[in-house]
């Protein structure tokens, strides 16, 4: 009887713990009424931190910018939030939104390293608008840059986009919009998505190039750029960053790089993903990424979170969501997803989790039935013997 008891308990642990293709996910709104929100990433502090691009900004002074005016104002912010409340720490950080279409150019993403909290703030234009045709506002020469911030004091550590302007690594025109930040052995990694580069940059603020993204032939008949995006150090101390793509973004066209963090290699990952925003590792060690928009760019919405598989396929975990920019995985094993990331006032976070199907609750619920009646059975004997 003893042996039947345990191998019922071993039953009802397997069906707890199901099998691997037994879960469903599904969410629920962590963070909302957000500017633009982007990158995204939990403090050693356990809370979670949102890096707002901004709203609108009339009458500031303008460049054109993906071919329509973007006002400069101080409209960007960092949120944080903890036990269901949501306060935000920063504001009145740089901020270029379009007059059209409401998308804002600010902070951009949020990293810790050794304890210390930093983000960056985007430009997406030559580094020189800063101080020419944005010059009339003094503080344009803070877009671009990469920043610490304890509480709501903030320092600026490294000028991304005067790298760009005085190096131009991968060629081209002069382009820089810092995008993504995480945090590697001893140093932060930086996507210039503007210069197609990989940067890092130590806690002194020293930068320097760890890899270039040169243009391919996507399917338009042209070298489009590669624009590098979501960066994330592997389980093998490898850098791996996910690519946008450029116009006329091709579904099917992105991949996902690997650079060996000793000699600088880069070599490809992984492909057929669509206009990747975002990646990162999970604890089970597969490789996850966020697709703007599964149809390609100019196809608009719905973009999902996919999973790199071991044979290179891809498994959609959860879609339909809509300007998806930011990808945060807790300790708590479920997926934080900034979703309206080009909307003022509307953004929110999603926390995507696991969930057994029905039919697997059912069989749980069922075997702890079993169980239970095994155990009274158990107690009835021994209190007759």
């Amino acid at each position: 009887m003893r042996t039947g008891i345990w191998a019922i308990a071993a039953i009802g642990a397997a069906m707890l713990s199901g099998p691997a293709g037994a879960a469903t996910y599904k969410s629920t709104i962590f963070a909302q009424n957000l500017n633009n929100p982007r990158g995204l990433a939990f403090g050693p502090d356990g809370a979670l931190y949102i890096a707002e691009g901004g709203t609108f900004n009339p009458g500031g002074p303008s460049i054109i910018q993906e071919g329509q005016p973007a006002e400069f104002g101080l409209s960007g912010s960092i949120t944080r939030v903890e036990n269901g409340v949501q306060t935000r720490i920063v504001t009145g950080l740089p901020s270029l939104t379009g007059i059209t279409s409401g998308s804002s150019t600010g902070a951009a993403d949020i990293a810790f390293l050794n304890g210390t909290g930093y983000f960056l703030i985007g430009l997406g234009a030559d580094p020189a608008a800063r101080t020419g045709a944005l010059g009339s506002a003094p503080e344009a020469v803070d877009l671009g840059g990469l920043y610490s911030f304890s509480g709501n004091v903030v320092t600026k550590l490294a000028d991304i986009a005067a790298f760009e302007a005085l190096n131009n690594p991968a060629g081209g025109p002069i382009d820089s919009n810092p995008f993504k930040l995480t945090a590697g052995p001893g140093r932060l990694l930086v996507t210039d998505a503007g210069g197609n580069s990989l940067l890092s940059v130590t806690p002194e603020g020293v930068v320097s190039l760890e890899a270039v993204f040169p243009g391919r032939d996507i399917g338009g008949g042209f070298p489009s750029d590669s624009v590098p995006t979501g960066v994330a150090v592997g389980p093998d101390g490898a850098f791996y960053v996910g690519e946008l793509t450029g116009f006329p973004f091709t579904p099917g066209q992105a991949q996902i790089f690997r650079i060996d963090a000793d000699d600088g290699t880069r070599s490809v990952h992984a492909t057929g993903f669509t206009n990747l925003t975002d990646i990162a590792w999970g604890a089970d060690g597969f490789l996850y990424a966020l697709q703007f928009a599964d149809s390609g760019i100019p196809g608009g919405p719905p973009g999902s979170l996919v999973r790199l598989e071991a044979d290179g396929s891809l498994t959609t975990i959860f879609g339909g969501l809509i300007a998806p920019v930011g990808l945060e995985i807790g300790a708590d094993g479920a997926f934080y997803v900034t979703q309206f990331s080009a909307s003022s006032g509307v953004g929110q976070v999603l926390r995507i989790a696991a969930v057994p199907e029905p039919a697997s609750w059912a069989m749980l619920v069922l075997g702890f039935g079993v169980l239970g009646m095994a155990a009274r059975r158990r107690r009835a004997t021994f209190a007759q013997g």
